[in-house]
Formats: C-alpha cells, structure tokens, sequence
C-alpha cells in the first residue's frame, strides 16, 4: 500500500540525510518550496519503489541562507532548484547545473510572473512611451520658462528679470534637500548667463539685447 511520510530536516542535516537516501536506492522526485510566516520551506520527495513509500523532507531555510544544491547526488534537481531560485529567491550554493537566475523570464522576482517575449516586448514599449512623454512634457516647461524670461526682459528691470530667471531655472532644478542661501548678484549674473547659453541662439541674443538696452536705459 502506497504511503507517504514527512519528515522535518534541520537545514544543517540536509546533505547527509539526501547522501543517505541515495546509498538507500531511494529515488529523487521533486522539490517544492513555499512560503510560511517568515523565511522559506523546501521540501523534497524522495520514492522507495521496495515498500511503495514517499519520504518527503522537509527543511525550514532562514532569509538568506545558503541551501546545499543535491545535483552532485541527484543531477535531476536541477531544474528544480533553478526554480527555486528564480521564483523564491532561494540561494543554493555549489550546483552543477546553475543558469544564474535566467531558469525563467520573469517580470517580476516573485512566484508565477513568468511572460511571453510578447508581453516583455509590451511593456519596454509602454516604458519607453512614458519617458518620452516626461522628456516631451520636461521640454515644454523649459519652453514657457524662457519664454516668460524673455518677456521679463523686455518689460522688466535687469534686477527684476535677473532675478525671474534664476527663480525659473531653480524650480526646474532638482529639488535639495534644504533651502540654498540666497544668491549673491554675480551668482545670479552667472546662472543667468548659462540659462541663455543653453536657449535657441536666437532667442538668447534677443534677451541679450533686451537686457544690454535695459542697462543702458537703467545707467542714463
């Protein structure tokens, strides 16, 4: 009559015991793991054809423990264990057989995310549509800046405007993780000048005229 027994298994003991079932003539059928509260468990089948009995060994592996690979006994569990790996994490040390975590295609690193070239392909497509969309809407902010800085220039004071478009090159910057002392003019002077080097040609010698007129009406 067909039986089926558990057996927990320190992880410490999980090598000798699988050496042990193998000088038995006990066949290897398969390894399975889960996840309990915390940590993972393996458990592995073994079959003794003599007395129709399956042998499962069950082994509690802490977060981050090393698992002893059984391929040097057992060279089927390879695939097991590679899927193991790649869908839980689990970290065998010493295999034969080791694909380096590519066992699977996943999309994510957990459990049943395996997918189709197809649906990879989607969705690296639907990434690169959302970073050209940041790019495109990143550009039309830095448009309506310098547009705003260009009609500063021309209705406001140098102060005024210098000052303007330091504020709007600010709030286009990356935010820091504290408040940046207050600039002192030729600071300003200076990022003034790098915003326009990096305008349309066109445009910044526009702002440059508007801004050398302004001085000279402002020194008159």
């Amino acid at each position: 009559m067909y039986t089926t027994e558990f057996v927990d298994v320190p992880l410490s003991d999980l090598l000798a015991r699988v050496q042990t079932l193998k000088h038995e003539g006990m066949r290897f059928i398969q390894l399975c793991a889960e996840f309990p509260e915390s940590g993972i468990d393996l458990v592995y089948t073994f079959y003794d054809e003599t007395c129709d009995n399956a042998l499962n060994l069950c082994v509690s592996v802490p977060e981050h423990a090393e698992v002893p690979s059984i391929q040097g006994l057992y060279f089927a569990a390879f695939s097991y264990e590679n899927e193991a790996h790649d869908l839980f994490d689990v970290n065998f040390v010493n295999m034969k057989l080791d694909f380096g975590g590519h066992f699977f295609n996943l999309a994510e690193t957990a459990p049943m995310t395996v997918i189709t070239p197809e649906m990879k392909a989607e969705r690296e497509k639907a990434a690169k549509l959302r970073a050209a969309k940041a790019a495109k809407e990143a550009k039309a902010a830095r448009e309506a800046a310098e547009a705003a800085s260009a009609e500063r220039a021309l209705t406001e004071d140098r102060a005024t405007a210098d000052a303007a478009a330091v504020a709007a090159v600010d709030a286009l910057a990356p935010a820091a993780g504290k408040a940046a002392a207050k600039p002192t003019e030729v600071e300003r002077a200076a990022k003034m000048e790098a915003k326009l080097a990096a305008m349309d040609p066109e445009q910044a010698a526009k702002i440059r005229a508007a801004l050398a007129a302004r001085t000279k009406k402002d020194g008159e």
